[in-house]
């Protein structure tokens, strides 16, 4: 029996503290979640060395470096640099391997262990910056209710997500039907994803579809949405 992923429908409207409903008016539609995941990776991971010569370059130090670099699938400086700005209360002083596990230290694994929630917003929008806030919340929301729906499968993967700093990248997406490509590539690697589509009360037109959010191991979610740039 294949698993489910949800396609969430946002309701459209930015609502402040005082104003936000107690709950969503969107509707959700299965869809579903092909495949098993990739294996688990068996090298040791290692930092890009041109990445970690321009990060500490910055005045960042070297365990700092590593460690953005790793929790964000090693990709870009832009990224690492985001994520520690991101993520003020992370321990940036202690060493990336005395983190691991001993299960994943003996196993030579890390990226394993490690998980990212990335939202890929649809750029040919025309959305203000509150719109796109509001879409990335909506799917965020979602995503975490269909990941406490299906724990038997996903509960130790967000679990693990809490453990390592709860890790979320905001990506810029080109259309429409980049996203649906990138939402079809994560269900081929067995990866959960949640797309909005906007019920059309502000900005846009009913049935726009916002964001993309994939949630997983990095190195798979890293296959789907590496070469992308922040938003």
């Amino acid at each position: 029996m294949s698993e489910k992923c949800e396609r969430g429908v946002g309701d459209g409207e930015e609502h402040s503290a005082e104003s936000a409903p107690a709950a969503g008016t969107g509707q959700r539609s299965p869809k579903s979640l092909a495949g098993s995941g990739a294996e688990s990776a068996t090298k040791k991971w290692e930092p890009n060395s041109d990445l970690m010569k321009l990060l500490t370059s910055m005045g960042i130090s070297s365990v700092t470096a590593k460690k953005a670099l790793f929790y964000t699938g090693n990709n870009s400086a832009e990224m690492a640099t985001s994520w520690i700005f991101e993520n003020p209360d992370a321990d940036l002083d202690t060493p990336l391997e005395l983190e691991a596990s001993e299960e994943t230290q003996k196993s030579g694994s890390l990226l394993s262990d490690v998980f990212k929630m990335v939202f890929v917003v649809n750029g040919a929008l025309d959305m203000g910056v509150g719109k796109i806030a509001a879409q990335v919340a909506h799917s965020a929301i979602g995503m975490h209710m269909l990941l406490l729906q299906n724990e038997p499968k996903f509960g130790d993967s967000l679990m693990r997500w809490f453990e390592f700093g709860e890790t979320k990248i905001v990506l810029k997406g080109t259309s429409t039907q980049h996203l649906i490509e990138l939402e079809k590539k994560a269900l081929e690697l067995g990866l959960p994803t949640y797309l909005v589509q906007d019920a059309g009360k502000t900005q846009i037109k009913a049935g726009s579809t916002t964001v993309l959010c994939i949630f997983g191991r990095v190195d798979l979610v890293d296959k789907v949405t590496g070469t992308l740039r922040l938003l």
